[in-house]
């Protein structure tokens, strides 16, 4: 069989993982340029992460082969789909098709994608088709899966299918796929149809494995903790970066040995809090999760060192597990006494007469923030650091647990609750909590809009930033009501939709967009706009349709002042007679 798309003939040479340990020692004194690291794995999902929460779809495009016909359409969008409409015979190499390109720097090496559709149309020299191709859109050579009406059903007894197609190990290159017409040339797909489509496929989630040889590195190392006698709470700076990597994921910090930090030092707004595992491969929903510069300003405590000369390694690692010792050297801490007598006794005095002067006074730390309040405190929250929720049940209770350096829990101490709305350049403190004995903490947050919420901790009074804190992102779909009548008319009847956008809505409103589903697909008739309230109403005539229709409203995100994702209506249906 002919293929049913446009070819390429041009190819890129598959690109195999690299496992072999890399080890440049380029040391100059304290410094330690790209130390040991071998190359690292990491995945991105699509539409649909492994908790059920949705995905956004980075990476995927959409294009046609040949010249489809009136109706045939194709959406990157998730749901992603590609579509060849029966309203037209459609010719051999015409398509609607998907395609995948990994993110610069990383080589797409396998994966699954769960797909389902139907290439049972066909006609005389032609057949509909569904086509997975990797690593490049080359019939029939690149071809991974196949399901033709030529070459009878793709299930028992249907051609219809619903499968996860596993990519080739070492796959390289990108992947595609798509619903078209294939066959002699000079013939079409004009039989078959069904829901008004010779053929279609729709991708419902994709996790692709990746491949990525990039070496974290740092510079600009400095701050207190390096000075000569460094003493408490010292100031540790550095500028982490993974060029050509999926961003820095963690910088970790240990003296002697000992772990005395480790952190994501920027969450990049939740894209870079992994959404699940596979393997030892971190999942993430961007092309670029992490950021691949960020500055970090880190506070180590010191004072539970002895005084002297001490080693201090510092690591950075990328969101897909490559890591570089970016500084091995020594430092020197020196506390200050706490049991100075002050200057002895002089000519005309006795001690026995005269007590002994107070001890000098020291720089206070302010008040202690809970029982064993520490600067290297831990806290952890009890839910995910990532989730999709509805503004109707946008509100959480947030459990977690603070600790401090040593593991101890830190009781009786308060807790700051932030919140920074999507768009709103700063967080703003909304609630509070208040640990326990035990060191958990139950937080309650009002419902709201797309946005980061934060729990932290100041471990003393007159601290100015906070010692630890964890975060979630939450992703908040706008609520939309729908409601039409009458629910039955004539074929040439008129019917009112109206509903209500909840939530805060802007002074001016929010567009909504309503939509009917015709010939296979949901097609938008009218965009009209809440008043202040979030009320919208809008009329739609029928023109001779007879059947049943279902109608649905839709709001977008990024509309100016409506911090929300986006939210669809349930279903309703109008039957004509």
């Amino acid at each position: 069989m002919n293929t049913m798309m446009n070819k390429q003939t041009k190819r890129i040479p598959r690109r195999a993982l690299a496992l072999a340990l890399t080890s440049t020692l380029v040391l100059a004194g304290g410094w330690l340029a790209a130390s040991s690291a071998q190359a690292g794995l990491w995945m991105q999902d699509t539409c649909l992460n492994p908790n059920q929460s949705p995905a956004p779809s980075e990476g995927w495009s959409q294009f046609a082969s040949g010249a489809p016909g009136y109706g045939s359409v194709g959406s990157a969008r998730c749901p992603m789909f590609g579509l060849l409409s029966s309203a037209a015979a459609e010719a051999n190499g015409n398509g609607e098709n998907l395609r995948y390109q990994p993110p610069a720097g990383s080589t797409l090496i396998g994966g699954s994608v769960d797909a389902s559709g139907y290439a049972g149309g066909g006609g005389t020299g032609a057949s509909a088709t569904v086509e997975a191709y990797a690593p490049e859109f080359v019939y029939p050579g690149d071809v991974i899966y196949q399901c033709a009406e030529a070459d009878g059903t793709c299930s028992p007894g249907s051609y219809s299918f619903s499968t996860v197609i596993s990519l080739p190990a070492d796959t390289g290159g990108d992947f595609y796929i798509g619903a078209g017409c294939g066959g002699t040339p000079g013939y079409s797909c004009d039989s078959g149809e069904s829901d008004g489509a010779w053929s279609d496929v729709e991708v419902h989630w994709a996790d692709f494995l990746l491949a990525n040889e990039a070496t974290p590195n740092g510079s600009a190392i400095g701050g207190t903790l390096l000075s000569p006698n460094a003493e408490g709470t010292a100031e540790l700076t550095l500028t982490a970066t993974d060029p050509g990597g999926p961003g820095v994921y963690l910088v970790t910090v240990q003296i002697d040995g000992k772990t005395v930090y480790s952190g994501t030092p920027n969450n990049n707004s939740g894209k870079c809090v992994p959404v699940g595992s596979s393997g030892s491969a971190l999942m993430f929903d961007y092309s670029q999760p992490c950021p691949t510069s960020e500055s970090d300003d880190l506070p180590i405590n010191t004072t539970s060192l002895a005084n002297g000369q001490h080693t201090l390694k510092i690591l950075v690692q990328d969101a897909a597990g490559n890591s570089a010792v970016v500084y091995d050297g020594t430092i020197s801490t020196k506390q200050p006494s706490n049991n100075s007598r002050g200057a002895q006794p002089g000519p005309g005095t006795t001690t026995s007469s005269s007590p002994p002067p107070p001890p000098p006074s020291t720089t206070t730390t302010g008040v202690p923030n809970g029982t064993q309040a520490s600067q290297t405190a831990q806290l952890t929250l009890g839910l995910k650091h990532r989730m999709n929720r509805t503004y109707t049940h946008s509100a959480l209770r947030v459990t977690g647990r603070l600790l401090n350096g040593e593991g101890q829990p830190i009781a009786d101490a308060t807790l700051d609750v932030l919140q920074q709305i999507n768009g709103s350049p700063n967080p703003s403190v909304i609630a509070r909590a208040h640990t326990n004995t035990g060191g958990t903490f139950l937080a309650t947050v009002p419902g709201g809009p797309t946005r980061i919420i934060e729990v932290a901790y100041r471990a003393f009074s007159t601290d100015t930033s906070y010692a630890a804190s964890a975060a979630i992102l939450e992703t908040v779909s706008a609520s939309v009501t729908l409601e039409v009548t009458p629910r039955r008319t004539n074929s040439e009847g008129t019917i009112t939709l109206s509903g209500r956008v909840l939530g805060p809505i802007p002074a001016r409103g929010v567009h909504v967009e309503l939509l009917v589903h015709y010939r296979g697909r949901w097609e938008p008739f009218r965009t009209p706009q809440t008043d202040s309230r979030g009320f919208f109403e809008a009329e739609y005539k029928f023109e001779g349709g007879i059947g049943r229709f279902p109608f649905r409203a839709r709001v977008f995100s990024g509309q100016t002042g409506f911090p929300f994702d986006s939210g669809k209506s349930r279903k309703v249906d109008v039957t004509t007679r």
